[in-house]
């Protein structure tokens, strides 16, 4: 029986950041295995990323708040990649010429889905923009952000769980 250890709160003195709380273990469920194309018309499935943490944003182009997240997210993914971690980003509504549009003022270096808004439901339903999911190499939902954060913000969550891994691979 494999153990399963919820992340903390994560309190960050003095960084700015705010604290995200994780959900609880009881409520902790299976990310939906989704399947979308990318830019490129290729599918990527979530579940083909289980063993990575993954941060999967729902943004849109026209969102204020997400052109402000997204530099810090590139800088995230390259950083972090290697580690385990993969950001992904489910644009909602938007066109492929949209999306490349967008990408001539703000380069987004990771990968992009399209037609987001037909998995919404499955996540609950998309309220707001930029929704965010941070999911365990086991892909399971670790924690739900509505709105635009601060990179210290996310990278505290994502590195207690680019750690909690390393911990239960090192007790076993």
């Amino acid at each position: 029986m494999q153990k399963l250890y919820v992340a903390q709160a994560i309190k960050l003195e003095g960084s700015g950041a705010e604290t995200l709380p994780p959900i609880e273990a009881a409520q902790v469920q299976a990310a939906p295995d989704i399947e979308l194309k990318n830019a490129a018309g290729e599918p990527i499935r979530l579940s083909d990323l289980r063993g990575r943490v993954v941060l999967l944003n729902f943004w849109a182009t026209w969102c204020v708040p997400c052109r402000t997240e997204i530099p810090e997210l590139n800088d995230m993914h390259r950083e972090l990649e290697a580690k385990g971690f993969t950001v992904i980003g489910a644009s909602w509504n938007d066109s492929i010429s949209d999306i490349q549009g967008f990408q001539q003022e703000i380069k987004v270096d990771y990968p992009i889905l399209l037609d987001s808004e037909s998995v919404g439901d499955k996540f609950g339903g998309i309220q707001s923009f930029p929704t965010t999911f941070i999911i365990d190499r086991m892909g399971r939902i670790r924690y739900k952000v509505f709105g635009q954060r601060q990179r210290a913000t996310f990278e505290a969550a994502v590195k207690l769980l680019l750690d909690e891994a390393q911990a239960t691979a090192a007790s076993k």
